[in-house]
C-alpha cells in the first residue's frame, strides 16, 4: 500500500519537483507534531487542478468518509497555516 502522507523528499520525488519548490507548495501540506507532510491524494487533486481537470473527488484506492472531509478542505483552504 502506498503511503498517504509524504515527507519533503518523497513529495518532491512524487511530483518530480525540486525540494525548494515543494517547500513553497501549500497544497496538501499538513503539520503533524510540528513536521510538514504532504497528502498524496491532495497533491493529485492539486495537480489535476493545475492541468485544468475538474474531478468530483480525489482519486483514492481506499475510499472512506475522510474523502468528503478532504474535498471540503480542498474547496475552502487555499493555503496551509503559517509556521510560528
Amino acid at each position: 500500500m502506498a503511503p498517504r502522507l509524504l515527507d519533503l523528499a518523497s513529495a518532491a520525488a512524487y511530483l518530480s519537483l525540486p525540494l525548494a519548490a515543494v517547500r513553497r507548495l501549500a497544497a496538501g501540506r499538513v503539520l503533524i507534531d510540528g513536521r510538514a507532510r504532504w497528502d498524496r491524494v491532495a497533491l493529485d487533486a492539486w495537480l489535476d487542478e493545475q492541468r485544468g481537470v475538474r474531478v468530483q473527488s480525489p482519486a483514492n484506492e481506499n475510499p472512506s468518509p475522510a474523502d468528503a472531509a478532504l474535498a471540503r478542505f480542498l474547496a475552502t483552504a487555499r493555503h496551509a497555516p503559517r509556521r510560528s
